[in-house]
């Protein structure tokens, strides 16, 4: 029971680390319908400048601030110079552009800082708990709080605030939306940049929970997140979290209880097990055809 415990806290930690990767991947699909290769890389560069900027000031917010800004800023100028020029081209085109965006930032990652991989430091306060027999970790509780409270104020800025309203709009409808008057281009550029530094800060909790950062962790984000995305139901929020802490969970307890070795296996089983009794996943609805 103990051996349970702590397996379903582990899990519920890398589910938050998913969560998030698949919160910022899921959003912009929401609205475009695009399945963003690149998001993974994108935050991989983000947390590499947290190292950099943390190596040189030692000061853990300035450096988290400043990765999700770059984020941010990188997701602002992909979606402006790779995305919307292709948005109305066939579907392959904007596919295209997400895949060679990665490859470019990861070439230009390499470049900068090696293919090899580099140690990153503990900035989130560690600390064991103990609750009777159980020894609980300090650190997955705190990515695990940090990220829900990040989840609801997403939720809340979508749900709540005017360009939350626009948001939701756009995703309906876009070109409803840009003959309403809604500055499409302008919704599109905050999803991104929305999107990038949420999945920046799950990357940085990533690097935090295994101490390492490296170029191809990038590839194995977005793997991840659009494998969360998949099981929680494609373009919805809540689907895309309650997905990451699914596949978190499943992922835990198959290495503690299975074998570390089949991790993936058996993520990817539940995976598919889901889609074939739900195709849209658990929180998605089917699409209706319009006519």
């Amino acid at each position: 029971m103990e051996y349970l415990l702590t397996q379903i806290v582990n899990g519920l930690a890398i589910g938050s680390i998913y969560a998030l990767l698949s919160v910022g991947y899921s959003i912009i699909y929401s609205i475009l319908n695009l399945i963003n290769f690149a998001h993974g890389d994108l935050c991989m560069v983000g947390v590499f400048v947290c190292a950099a900027v943390l190596g040189v000031t030692g000061n853990v917010f300035l450096a988290v601030v400043a990765a999700c800004v770059i984020g941010a800023v990188f997701g602002l100028l992909v979606e402006k110079f790779a995305y919307r020029p292709v948005r109305k081209a066939s579907r392959a085109a904007p596919f295209v552009s997400a895949v060679g965006v990665a490859m470019v930032m990861r070439g230009i990652a390499q470049v900068v800082w090696g293919s090899s991989m580099q140690s990153f430091p503990q900035i989130i306060p560690f600390k064991m708990h103990e609750i009777g027999n159980v020894s609980i970790s300090g650190l997955s509780v705190n990515i695990f709080l940090i990220a829900a409270v990040i989840m609801v104020v997403v939720s809340l800025f979508v749900q709540k605030t005017r360009t939350g309203l626009s948001i939701r709009c756009v995703s309906q409808n876009v070109y409803a939306s840009d003959l309403m008057g809604i500055p499409v281009n302008r919704v599109i550029s905050i999803v991104y940049t929305i999107g990038a530094a949420v999945g920046v800060l799950g990357m940085v909790f990533y690097a935090t929970y295994y101490q390492s950062i490296f170029i191809a962790m990038g590839f194995g984000a977005t793997v991840k997140a659009f494998t969360a995305s998949l099981l929680g139901g494609l373009g919805n929020l809540y689907g895309a979290f309650v997905g990451g802490i699914i596949l978190g969970l499943v992922e835990a307890l198959g290495a503690g209880f299975i074998s570390s070795g089949y991790r993936d296996a058996i993520a990817y089983g539940v995976l598919i097990l889901v889609l074939i009794i739900k195709p849209s996943g658990i929180f998605g609805t089917k699409a209706l055809d319009k006519v």
